[in-house]
């Protein structure tokens, strides 16, 4: 096994990047204080992350997905128990994956 030069820059400029990219964020609202618009989005973002990562996922399984994923956020909201929710997903798309 050799080392490349130009791939351990690489590997090292993109380390750099990533952590000026972090450590730049916490500085910047360490020095500043955001508007209360950006707490607020700031504050709803992973929601929206994680959607946009399931979403694809849940089209690949089709009717049977989005069936699973309304279950899911129905038994969420009726138990407000994550563990009940992701059990009811997965026992979901057995259940459908049986029947389908």
């Amino acid at each position: 096994m050799t080392l490349r030069l130009d791939v351990l820059l690489a590997i090292l400029g993109m380390a750099l990047a990533t952590y000026l990219c972090r450590a730049g964020g916490y500085a910047l609202f360490r020095a500043l204080r955001p508007p209360r618009f950006v707490e607020m989005t700031l504050q709803h973002l992973p929601g929206p992350i994680f959607v946009a990562y399931v979403a694809p996922a849940l089209a690949m399984q089709g009717l049977k997905g989005f069936v699973a994923a309304a279950l899911v956020v129905l038994a969420q909201a009726v138990t407000r128990n994550l563990a009940v929710a992701i059990a009811v997903g997965v026992a979901a798309i057995w259940v459908l994956g049986m029947v389908v």
